[in-house]
């Protein structure tokens, strides 16, 4: 994990968005390696499976978060702001 977490490599896409994003929004993440990098102060990452699963890490905030899911999301339906809920949480835990 440390070389994850450790950066980029050249080569790999430096900046996109989650594939549901809408266009207009900023392109802040980083893949690698299966992963997403969220490229927080925080040094935080996620594996995100198929049918909403996810398993966020977030090194500086202490805090790892398993997200059970099991059903498919139609496109038309808006994304839960999963990522921002885990942030929150690790900050709101760290205070």
């Amino acid at each position: 994990m440390t070389a994850l977490v450790a950066g980029v490599p050249e080569g790999y896409p430096r900046r996109v968005r989650f594939p549901a994003a809408p266009p207009e929004s900023p392109a802040t993440l980083s893949y690698h390696d299966l992963w997403w990098i969220l490229n927080d102060p925080y040094g935080s990452f996620m594996a995100s499976g198929i049918h909403g699963q996810r398993l966020f890490v977030s090194p500086g905030l202490e805090l790892v978060v398993v997200h059970y899911a099991s059903q498919v999301v139609s496109p038309a339906v808006p994304q839960v702001p999963l990522v921002q809920a885990f942030l929150s949480i690790g900050t709101h835990l760290n205070r």
